[in-house]
């Protein structure tokens, strides 16, 4: 309403009332000259009357302008002089109170006159808005035809608007931010400004008309370090599907409507980038699958230069050392209807395969991710060579997914470190064991290491004399090296303890040596193996691998 205002035909004109309305959008004009006017009136009218059809009605003349505002119009311009003398003083009033601009033409003012100047500005301004919107349409169409990043696709928003610009992928999980340019020497705040969701819980939801469009956006006014920002999100919806956002912020100025059309242009080309990228991810992870279908499952690898060639393909290194975890993700609570709930399995097993990515992506872990049939199979390359580092990592990896799909039970299993082709299988073979045997043995939702399987893991595993003898070190061995490097008894110990049927008097007492010290050497045994011979189970592992050992061991005595 400013704009056409400041046109020449509009210059003796004068705001009687209603003054805080001027920003409103004008899309209309139109002539009141009958008395049921409302019924002909649209939104974005800016209207004109001389007063004629409500000259005599006292009772039309007060409602009139409180009806108007109602039906959302630009503004109302009174010729007074002709039929009514001056603007009447309660339709000031109202005008003030609704916030609808009360014009006061002047006498000499020409209706026709008046009409052509909107509609001409009115036509001016649709067309100004086309082509920039037609460029804009154009601009991006060209950017995502030729393959464009949505790293460009931000940079190019953030020089349209003049603003920091972040665009938040939530299908794939990708952020990227643009405009630091135009928060220079504020960088630090606009980013904080812009990350916090405090702020927009304190805005409003709007609705926009644009040129015929909606745009449903939250903006906020923030006040921070002596700047005065404008803070803007728009979701980026199709379908009813949410795809992400847009958060946009300017300082020291606020965001116009052409800036919101222009939104609205280049959301649909967002949203249509991270739809694409998703697809190409899903295929992407089918080649992957088949690729590791056929590498797990060959009985002899004749061509392994072939296969870490392929690799190379998907960026993996088949050369280095895996820790290979199988994960399965099944809901807490399942459906009668068996297509539905494999479909959500999908959905999920899909979403968890994308958390996963954007976890080692973010941690620069060097990994191997494919959707299997054994579930989702991560290979983890322990960077340093330190097992405990990369249980460290398993932990964060599987506390993120937990957080994210809390309806849903992840059951993980996990193998040993391996090195090559072969120690991959090796590795995937113990997390399949870990994995199937554990949900049985400890039930959905744990973390089972192929390590804490004990003996079901051997006996599963049919194994020949280098299994065996690996298993028996891998658990006697530590107590082994104890003994011999501290002149310790914690072998005799567990020996006599697993033969007295866990009596620890006749054990102290065969043994020649105080019940406390048994206690102590127990505890000890079970810190250095990690199996509690108290356990029936676990015992029967300790056992089990005690006697394995002594066979490949015949020199040790004990």
């Amino acid at each position: 309403m400013e704009e056409i205002l400041s046109l020449t035909e509009f210059k003796n004109v004068k705001v009687a009332g209603g003054r805080q309305g001027l920003h409103r959008v004008v899309t209309n004009v139109n002539v009141m000259e009958v008395p049921d006017i409302l019924d002909w009136v649209r939104e974005g009218d800016l209207l004109l009357t001389t007063g004629y059809a409500i000259r005599d009605n006292l009772n039309a003349q007060q409602e009139l302008v409180p009806k108007l505002a109602a039906k959302g119009l630009a503004a109302l311009a009174f010729k007074p002089k002709r039929y009514i003398d001056t603007v009447p003083s309660h339709m000031v009033e109202a005008a003030n109170s609704c916030g609808l601009p009360l014009l006061e033409l002047p006498y000499e003012a020409s209706f026709s006159d008046l009409m052509s100047a909107v509609l001409a500005q009115i036509v001016n301004r649709q067309a100004r808005f086309l082509r920039r919107s037609m460029g804009v349409h154009r601009q991006f169409a060209n950017l995502i035809l030729g393959g464009g990043s949505l790293k460009q696709m931000g940079n190019a928003l953030a020089k349209l608007l003049k603003a920091l610009v972040l665009v938040e992928d939530a299908l794939n999980l990708r952020r990227e931010l643009a405009g630091l340019n135009w928060v220079k020497g504020a960088e630090n705040l606009a980013l904080s400004l812009l990350e916090r969701q405090t702020d927009l819980s304190v805005t409003e939801t709007l609705k926009d008309k644009i040129e015929g469009l909606v745009m449903i956006f939250e903006r906020g006014r923030i006040e921070a370090e002596g700047h005065q920002a404008e803070l803007i999100r728009v979701p980026l919806v199709v379908s009813n599907e949410h795809y992400g956002c847009i958060r946009a912020l300017k300082f020291d100025d606020s965001f116009s409507f052409l800036d919101l059309l222009n939104l609205d242009r280049v959301c649909f080309f967002i949203a249509l980038d991270i739809i694409r990228y998703h697809d190409i991810a899903q295929v992407e992870q089918k080649y992957k699958t088949e690729f590791l279908d056929q590498l797990l499952m060959s009985e002899n690898i004749s061509d392994e230069d072939g296969f870490i060639t392929r690799g190379k393909i998907f960026g993996w290194d088949l050369t280095l050392k895996y820790i290979v975890l199988l994960l399965n993700v099944t809901p807490v609570k399942k459906t009668k209807d068996l297509t539905q709930n494999e479909r959500i399995s999908q959905l999920v097993k899909s979403r968890a395969i994308t958390l996963i990515e954007d976890f080692c992506r973010r941690n620069n872990l060097k990994h191997i991710l494919a959707s299997h049939s054994s579930g989702i199979l991560l290979g983890l390359n322990p960077q340093g060579g330190d097992p405990r580092e990369s249980a460290s990592w398993t932990q964060e990896i599987v506390k993120k997914l937990r957080q994210n799909l809390s309806h849903w039970s992840v059951t993980i299993g996990i193998g040993r470190p391996g090195k090559g082709i072969v120690g991959l299988k090796k590795s995937y073979y113990e997390a399949r064991v870990a994995l199937e045997l554990g949900q049985v043995i400890f039930g959905a939702g744990e973390d089972i290491y192929y390590d804490n399987l004990g003996i079901y893991g051997l006996l599963l595993a049919q194994p020949g004399p280098e299994e065996q003898k690996s298993f028996a070190l891998r658990i006697i061995g530590p107590l082994y090296e104890y003994d011999t490097s501290k002149g310790g008894e914690l072998l005799k110990t567990l020996e006599v303890y697993i033969q007295t049927n866990c009596n620890i008097k006749r054990t102290a007492g065969l043994l020649f040596t105080h019940y406390n010290t048994v206690l102590y050497r127990l505890t000890k045994i079970k810190q250095i193996t990690g199996f509690d011979p108290d356990d029936p189970e676990q015992r029967l592992t300790l056992q089990a691998a005690l006697r394995l050992f002594k066979m490949f061991n015949k020199e040790s005595s004990f």
